[in-house]
C-alpha cells in the first residue's frame, strides 16, 4: 500500500507542477505583449522628439536687434 500511496502522491506532484507551469506560461505571454507595447510607445516618443529637434533647428530665427 506505501508504494501505491507514493506513487498517487508523485502523479498529484506532477498534476499541480503542470498547472504551474501553464500558469507561468500565461504570465510569460502578457509580460510579453506589454513589454511589446510599451517597445512602441518608446520608439513614438523617440521619433516625436527627433522630429521636434529637426524643426526647432530648421525653424527661423527672430533677428538680433
Amino acid at each position: 500500500m506505501g508504494v501505491l500511496a507514493d506513487a498517487i502522491s508523485a502523479l498529484k506532484d506532477v498534476l499541480q507542477m503542470r498547472g504551474d507551469m501553464d500558469r507561468l506560461a500565461r504570465n510569460v505571454d502578457t509580460l510579453t505583449q506589454l513589454m511589446t507595447d510599451l517597445d512602441r510607445r518608446l520608439i513614438r516618443i523617440e521619433t516625436m522628439v527627433e522630429i521636434a529637434g529637426k524643426r526647432s533647428a530648421a525653424a527661423p530665427r527672430l533677428p538680433k536687434k
